[in-house]
């Protein structure tokens, strides 16, 4: 079982701007050091490879910049990810634009009879406004084989459901879901910040608009609150309080499972200008048990 890091040793994780890429423009350019694509994890994705790419853009003020955008494909997750340390307190921010939010297929986000607790895609019940979304900000449990979609997981994400960002966890023993009831406009620059302390389990979000610098939303969550119990399980800072990877991804999960032929339209997402927080030192992988919520529900149930 991962261990929370000593807080006596700290590190700095460092910005990524993807400025220094020579090539951009929707090409097959490699990723900066450090950074893996969530579309080589496992070998069953139905991602592009690679699964995003840079491009020359626009920021939130008309400027040229280059920054990271997922490719139009419908897939399990497509984006970028990093390893970080186990920490007692875990913190990230980036600059996020979505060009595109994704069909639904709401025929198999209900919940199945024969499947009490588990929606007809597979998701746990909790998960219905989280099974799609253009982008994802935040924190996961990586195990090196399961595709980071549907890892051990909390942050903010943005619902292809409802239209608006959400504060989430999906844990082994924890599903939490709060609408921050702020609509996503598609072409617009936010900012997101997202931090977690394990101890107590709270979860912060802050959503702001980068063009005019207002805060749309600022909400705290606290995971260990028993409404948001899965299946009866009780917050445990040891396993639901465990990260092993920034991940900044899209998922596209009903429209997987899908048969409807009309629905066809991937999210899209361009992120910008990540950086990390100071992080207390700790173990960076772990191999273990604490990361088998997600990857046992949907290799047992999907």
């Amino acid at each position: 079982m991962a261990k929370l890091g000593n807080a006596s040793a700290r590190f700095s994780g460092s910005p990524e701007t993807f400025q220094h890429d020579s090539i951009g423009t929707f090409t097959y350019s490699s990723f900066p050091t450090g950074w893996s694509d969530p579309a080589q994890v496992s070998p069953d994705s139905s991602a592009p490879q690679p699964s995003a790419v840079v491009i020359e853009t626009t920021d939130a003020f008309g400027h040229p910049t280059k920054a990271l955008a997922t490719l139009p494909a419908i897939a399990e997750s497509q984006g970028i990810y990093r390893p970080i340390e186990v920490s007692d307190f875990y913190k990230t921010q980036l600059d996020v634009r979505i060009d595109q939010i994704s069909d639904v297929d709401r025929s198999v986000i209900m919940e199945d009879p024969n499947n009490p607790g588990f929606l007809l895609c597979g998701c746990p019940v909790g998960t219905e406004n989280f099974v799609d979304w253009p982008i994802q900000v935040g924190f996961a449990n990586l195990d090196g084989s399961t595709d980071p979609s549907i890892a051990p997981a909390a942050g903010l994400i943005a619902s292809a459901e409802t239209r608006t960002w959400h504060l989430f966890a999906g844990t082994q023993n924890v599903v939490a879901d709060v609408d921050l009831g702020i609509d996503i406009q598609e072409g617009t620059w936010y900012h997101l910040e997202t931090d977690f302390d394990p101890a107590n389990g709270a979860l912060h979000g802050v959503v702001t608009d980068i063009a005019s610098g207002a805060i749309l939303a600022d909400k705290m969550a606290f995971l260990t609150d028993p409404k948001y119990s899965f299946l009866g399980g009780a917050y445990d800072p040891s396993v639901d309080g465990v990260f092993n990877a920034e991940a900044y991804i899209d998922g596209e999960h009903s429209l997987l499972f899908s048969t409807d032929p009309t629905l066809t339209q991937p999210g899209l997402a361009v992120i910008d200008n990540i950086d990390s927080s100071n992080r207390h030192s700790g173990q960076a992988y772990d191999h273990g048990g604490d990361n088998k919520w997600f990857n046992s529900i949907f290799s047992d149930h999907v």
